[in-house]
């Protein structure tokens, strides 16, 4: 009675790392070929069916897993339990037969037995899948995560990200996900934070670089314990590893009394002086009110508020008195989601009122419209076609670095991040540190008290009173700017040591003809540069 009939058991193997691994090796092996030769298997009898179900029982209660689900047996068809499937010779790779709906019982041939686990909520993941895939899992996720309707790209951060998972590639070597434990993610997070040697060199990666790639690998190891996509799940011990990226002896060489790179007074003033107007737009609202390159790209029309003080309830508030003789930008930072108000330095508002003349040249003017533009119109933080970050505003600031350095002047070639760093490092000289993280629009400005702003307004007058100061501190830069400094100057090329010469010469009375030969230029340009000297003249307020 019992030749045709076998009881399934389940087998635990004792090292599961290495079962992992073989059963890993046979979803990829597909040496046996598929055949339509089926099996012909004889039905239950009655009391080969009742003895079947007495058997899984007592197997249950051993603690035995019998369940056809597993592909040890075959599965029952849904139209009875004495009938069972016919089987195909399956591969190693193929899944267990299974019921696609569940099987009615007839309570006279079947009793009642353990409940069988819906074999439609079983994993299917593969226990081959490997790290390299699933960085190539989590690169699609990014670009489908942080890609812009708006824009049609994905975003500069994205790209960013996806650029780093790629890298991460290129220095983990590949392994199977199940070899992923606690010591192979530890080893993953040590390798960032020991600092590799860039790839093709002998030299470390910067601190800051190390501590990006750990970040993106990390937020990569989350995504992959939140995914149905693999079978991982991070170890226990997960966010008690250590980060702390390793410091060098080279990270030291460069400290001393300046720890941070910013721009000197002198610096300042050549910058002022060679400046474009579009180039002292910029200079102004990274010195005044800390911008970099995301804020004056996003700033709107209706954030700048031109003599227009605060209200008596909001200067109370303040602490500090203002009249409609003061200008203001006053808005939140995208970045951080803080508020911020900046008072404005009198030079800041003719920039400003010179840049609004000039977005009214273009359509779309109004209170949400983007206040600064390119000649054609367009955002600063347009993308590019290639779907990288714009450029324009800090390759305009290398641009006038540039033609300092061509005529000799001495200027460091920092980037147009440092006018930000510049900033903040006045406003801390003429306050404290706090204001500095209030002037900075941070989240969090006291590092010691994270629950400052839930119960206290920040200190905006006192941000107002030391922007006052920097204020007179740069009173040798504004007087660079001239009398008419957003009037059109003369034109780049002409090196602006030149062109003093050529004013010092006109005022000593010499014709043309000579100052032209006097600096090297043809004496149209020596005329076009006396007649704009001399329109500037004309333009000077008398006080």
């Amino acid at each position: 009675m019992w030749s045709t009939f076998y009881l399934p058991i389940c087998f635990i193997p004792e090292d599961q790392h290495a079962y992992e691994i073989g059963q890993a090796a046979l979803e990829l092996f597909e040496a046996i070929p598929n055949t339509t030769q089926n099996i012909k298997v004889e039905p239950l009898t009655d009391d080969q069916a009742r003895a079947r179900v007495k058997i899984q029982q007592l197997a249950h209660e051993a603690g035995i897993s019998a369940d056809p689900v597993l592909g040890l047996t075959p599965a029952p068809s849904k139209n009875s339990w004495s009938e069972l499937d016919r089987l195909g010779i399956l591969k190693p790779s193929d899944p267990a037969a299974r019921p696609t709906d569940a099987a009615p019982q007839s309570a006279s041939r079947v009793p009642s037995g353990p409940s069988v686990p819906n074999p439609k909520t079983m994993p299917t993941r593969s226990l081959s899948a490997t790290l390299h895939q699933a960085f190539k899992r989590f690169q699609g996720y990014l670009q489908k995560e942080f890609f812009r309707q708006e824009t049609g790209h994905i975003s500069p951060w994205g790209r960013i990200q996806v650029r780093q998972i790629k890298n991460l590639q290129h220095h983990h070597p590949d392994q199977l996900l199940s070899q992923l434990d606690a010591t192979a993610v530890g080893e993953l997070i040590g390798y960032w934070r020991r600092r590799p040697c860039k790839l093709g060199s002998t030299e470390p990666i910067s601190a800051k670089a190390a501590s990006h790639y750990l970040g993106t690998l990390m937020r990569f190891l989350t995504w992959l314990h939140s995914t149905s996509e693999f079978e991982w799940t991070k170890p226990q011990a997960f966010n008690d590893f250590d980060r702390r990226i390793r410091r060098l002896p080279s990270d030291h060489a460069k400290r001393s009394l300046e720890q941070v790179d910013t721009f000197s007074l002198d610096e300042l003033r050549l910058l002022m002086r060679y400046g474009q107007p579009f180039d002292r737009l910029l200079l102004l609202l990274g010195l005044n009110c800390g911008f970099g390159r995301a804020e004056i790209a996003s700033l709107l029309v209706g954030e700048v508020h031109i003599r227009k003080g605060h209200s008596p309830r909001e200067q109370e508030i303040l602490g500090f008195e203002t009249t409609d003789s003061d200008s203001f930008i006053k808005r939140i930072r995208r970045k951080s989601g803080v508020y911020g108000e900046h008072i404005l330095f009198p030079l800041t508002v003719q920039a400003l009122e010179w840049a609004r003349e000039r977005r009214e040249q273009f359509p779309d003017f109004a209170k949400s419209s983007r206040l600064i533009l390119n000649e054609k119109g367009a955002p600063f933080d347009q993308q590019t076609k290639g779907s990288n970050a714009n450029q324009a505003i800090p390759n305009q600031f290398a641009r006038l670095i540039e033609r300092i350095r061509d005529d000799g002047q001495e200027v460091r070639p920092l980037s147009f991040g440092k006018l930000r760093k510049t900033a903040s490092d006045l406003i801390k000289r003429h306050s404290d540190g706090e204001i500095a993280g209030v002037f900075d629009c941070h989240g969090e400005p006291v590092k010691t008290d994270s629950l400052s702003d839930a119960y206290t307004n920040r200190p905006f007058g006192k941000v107002f009173r030391a922007i006052r100061a920097v204020e007179t501190y740069l009173g040798p830069v504004f007087a660079e700017a001239g009398p008419t400094p957003f009037s059109p100057q003369p034109q780049a090329y002409t090196k602006r040591s030149v062109i003093e010469r050529i004013i010092t010469l006109h005022e000593q009375g010499l014709p043309t003809g000579q100052i032209a030969a006097a600096v090297g230029v043809s004496s149209p340009t020596v005329s076009r540069h006396i007649q704009q000297f001399r329109e500037q003249q004309s333009s000077t307020p008398v006080e």
